[in-house]
């Protein structure tokens, strides 16, 4: 079982144009390389393509199997680096396609996470991943999620009862149709308090990496974050505009510690079996 330390985490917070894969993904690769102190880099989602597509066909376009042109990419300059990272793509596998996050090594790509929970329009375009994996790695062990799965607590709880010290969350947050970010505690946008209160209810540490810009007429919200296991910003959260980088050392050790007092624990004082959560509503 890997041992859990410090770890030095970037997120980084990017402008992607829409359809320009290759840029897109040069720009990456620079992040990657002028943070090559890096244990893990945190890439926003469909960090490649851009989010707001139109049609099938444009999808197909720029989605990429799991060991494709950005798959080689990111191994190349995570070898040259000694660097995780993990970063959204449209992928392809099997005739489908998936909002998805490679999880790429020095070795090469450890595996493919594929968003659970899909937001309106990419219920059109993507398919549902069906699993929440949590990774080995030197420095922790590491959940992924994508954006609108923030939303979703079972998630985050399944990773950390699974022994996830790190949950690594690319996302492209766009502004809550509840209301806007200037009536919250620190301006804050509704993502950012969603990964507080899941890192501080589950004593495990977030690193949200957000896109910036408007793209087809879609402002999106900036505030990447990095969290400790307490849900304290450690880096962040970011402007809402520009492209911007953050980085942290974290100790993720804390993030093993769920005993709260003497006699409570954030994870196993849960009653599964008061909430019901396996009946169907009346």
């Amino acid at each position: 079982m890997t041992a859990a330390g410090d770890a030095r985490i970037v997120a980084a917070q990017t402008v992607p144009e829409f359809g320009a894969v290759e840029r897109n993904r040069e720009r990456t690769v620079e992040i990657a390389q002028n943070h090559a102190d890096a244990d893990l880099l945190v890439l926003p989602e469909l960090a490649t393509s851009g989010y707001v597509f139109e049609s099938v066909a444009e999808v197909e376009s720029m989605a990429e199997p799991r060991d494709g042109e950005t798959a080689r990419a990111w191994t190349e300059v995570a070898a040259e680096t000694d660097t995780w990272i993990v970063g959204g793509v449209p992928e392809v596998a099997n005739g489908s396609y998936y909002n998805s996050a490679l999880v790429v090594s020095p070795s090469g790509v450890e595996g493919v996470y594929r968003k659970v929970h899909r937001w309106n329009e990419e219920k059109r375009w993507f398919e549902a991943g069906s699993e929440l994996p949590v990774f080995e790695t030197p420095f922790g062990r590491l959940g992924v999620q994508i954006c609108n799965d923030q939303w979703f607590p079972e998630a985050t709880i399944a990773q950390a009862r699974r022994g996830a010290d790190l949950i690594a969350v690319p996302t492209n947050w766009v502004p809550d149709p509840s209301g806007g970010r200037e009536n919250r505690p620190g301006g804050w946008t509704m993502g950012v308090h969603q990964a507080v209160a899941h890192a501080n209810a589950n004593k495990v540490a977030i690193a949200c990496a957000d896109r910036a810009g408007t793209e087809r007429g879609v402002a999106f919200e900036g505030q990447s974050v990095i969290l400790d296991a307490n849900g304290a910003p450690v880096a962040g959260p970011a402007p809402t505009d520009g492209s911007h980088v953050l980085e942290a050392t974290c100790d993720l050790s804390r993030s093993r510690e769920k005993a709260l007092t003497t006699y409570d624990d954030a994870l196993e004082d849960r009653r599964p079996d008061v909430y019901g959560l396996d009946r169907a509503l009346d």
